[in-house]
């Protein structure tokens, strides 16, 4: 083989296993035809056939037959191979965004990490200095933790594929006050992660409002082959409108909050600020006044309630009537 092609070829096999995923439904031929044609690798389909029958006998890569295609993937569990060398400085980073990240991100999505943590892991326990790493840095959850919620591994992956290629999605959805689950036809526009839950934002056909849908309760999800009909969506406007606050019944949006804050708490408050606008005036030795613009929404309601003994929320009126009832009604549960 002449150098240069010898290059090509290495370089068109390294494409191909970057490509190449550790999910369950893997990539078929087709697939990886397209994408190093969109890479300018051109190659014919007879070649990519040769190419992952070599590569299955040096690396840990498997085919499955779905029907009538061979889908090739990642075998579950294998090494990251392909990764370079990691500093232990890279290795450290690596594993605290691990116990930073693994309260809040779904199984499936920390699985696709794991070879990378792997290595760090591997690496720091090279070195007599370092392999005690896990007794001298942690990361703690600063609130009550709850186990992620399971997502469907093929479910997530066609989700991800329709955001990415901007196409229609079908899905089966099961809402929380639903007891049924239902079919919806959607635009998808974005995917984002808000706490453990990770939601599609899309709208529904035959209407133009945005709408959450929290993946776990996706049963189904299949690409439709055509175009998004909204090709005007900005995720960071619609983040920075409220869109993942979660309003309140007859919320109104932003809102001036007004309200008092015991000295302690207000300590605590001045070190992590609730608004851009945000000002704590103290009023006397004992209480700060606290004025904030944030959303209306259920969760600056579970932070007042969260600290309902040291906070009293003085406008607007109709916030400290709803805030009221909810201590009564809590009140009511311990008479």
């Amino acid at each position: 083989m002449r150098p240069v092609n010898a290059v090509k070829s290495v370089h068109r096999q390294w494409m191909i296993l970057k490509f190449l995923s550790r999910s369950a439904e893997g990539k078929t031929t087709d697939e990886i035809l397209d994408h190093l044609t969109s890479e300018d690798v051109s190659q014919q389909l007879r070649t990519i056939q040769r190419d992952l029958a070599f590569l299955s006998e040096i690396f840990h890569i498997e085919n499955e037959r779905v029907g009538h295609e061979v889908r090739w993937r990642w075998m579950p569990g294998s090494s990251g191979a392909l990764m370079p060398g990691l500093s232990f400085s890279d290795c450290l980073s690596l594993l605290l965004v691990e116990s930073s990240i693994k309260p809040l991100l779904p199984v499936q999505l920390l699985k696709r990490l794991q070879p990378q943590f792997a290595l760090a892991k591997q690496t720091l326990s090279q070195s007599s200095l370092l392999a005690n790493w896990s007794e001298k840095f942690a990361c703690a959850a600063p609130e009550l933790s709850s186990i992620p919620p399971l997502i469907d591994e093929k479910v997530l992956e066609r989700v991800q594929n329709a955001v990415l290629r901007q196409q229609q999605l079908e899905i089966r959805y099961q809402a929380i006050n639903h007891s049924a689950s239902r079919q919806y036809h959607l635009a998808p526009l974005a995917l984002v992660q808000r706490g453990q839950v990770l939601y599609l934002i899309a709208t529904v056909e035959g209407h133009s409002d945005i709408t959450r849908f929290a993946m776990h309760r996706m049963s189904s999800a299949e690409l439709l082959g055509m175009n998004n009909p909204i090709t005007v969506f900005s995720l960071k406007a619609y983040l920075a409108a409220g869109g993942m606050q979660f309003a309140s019944d007859n919320a109104v949006g932003a809102i001036q909050l007004k309200a008092r804050v015991r000295k302690q708490q207000a300590r605590y408050i001045a070190e992590q600020p609730i608004a851009e606008d945000m000002e704590l005036t103290p009023i006397d030795d004992d209480w700060y006044r606290l004025e904030a613009t944030v959303f209306d929404s259920w969760q600056l309601r579970w932070w007042i309630m969260s600290h309902a003994a040291n906070i009293e929320v003085l406008e607007p009126e109709n916030l400290r009537v709803n805030v009221s009832k909810q201590l009564e009604n809590a009140l009511a549960l311990y008479s």
